[in-house]
């Protein structure tokens, strides 16, 4: 379910980037999943730039800091389907999630110009809403910044694509706080009815 989190970061930066507009792109925002393709496509000069590309970092490890064994392993309630009946308990275990940033550019200026609104929207906790496609329905809060003390990454324009022309890359790291891997389990309610009959007593008797 990493990916909700890959998603919320990326449609995030596409209306940040190109807000208001209806046609093609300023900025193109490439996920993780589609990162693959991209070198093929610069390659091939079938893309147009700037470009961020978000890139996961492979190893997620287990946040011990925020781990629960109660809620890790049994689980909480976490809503019902009231047509089927059933009771679902969601079983959460927290999750260190980071990603590489990589900013594309053919010019200085929109390089810098990228890096300066990155680095005011990640620095402190830039926070997003992940939605979960699960039964519960429900959304996850959760926070993106920029490590403190982490260095930006950049090349010295040495990156050439195509016959001719230059590239420009930056990367950025990425910190997300708040993340969880999450599992839900049902279980079917009975219902009962429960049929009394009251006998009043004569007090006559």
């Amino acid at each position: 379910m990493i990916w909700v989190y890959d998603n919320a970061i990326v449609k995030d930066l596409e209306q940040s980037f190109n807000r208001g507009n209806t046609g093609t792109p300023v900025v193109k925002v490439i996920s993780p999943e589609n990162i693959i393709g991209i070198a093929a496509q610069i390659k091939n000069d079938d893309v147009t730039f700037p470009i961020v590309a978000l890139n996961r970092d492979p190893n997620t490890p287990i946040d011990d800091t925020r781990y629960n064994f109660t809620r890790a392993q049994f689980g909480v309630p976490a809503g019902i389907d009231t047509e089927t009946n059933i009771l679902y308990s969601e079983r959460a275990i927290p999750i260190d999630l980071k990603y590489e940033m990589t900013i594309l550019t053919t010019n200085t200026a929109d390089m810098d110009e990228m890096i300066k609104e990155l680095i005011f929207k990640y620095t402190g906790q830039y926070f997003l809403t992940a939605e979960l496609p699960y039964e519960s329905k429900r959304k996850i809060r959760f926070a993106v910044e920029i490590p403190a003390g982490s260095n930006i990454e950049k090349s010295s324009a040495s990156s050439e694509y195509s016959s001719s022309g230059t590239l420009y890359q930056s990367i950025i790291q990425l910190h997300c706080k708040g993340c969880v891997l999450i599992s839900y389990t049902g279980r079917h309610l009975n219902r009962y009815e429960l049929d009394t009959t009251i006998g009043i007593k004569n007090p006559q008797s």
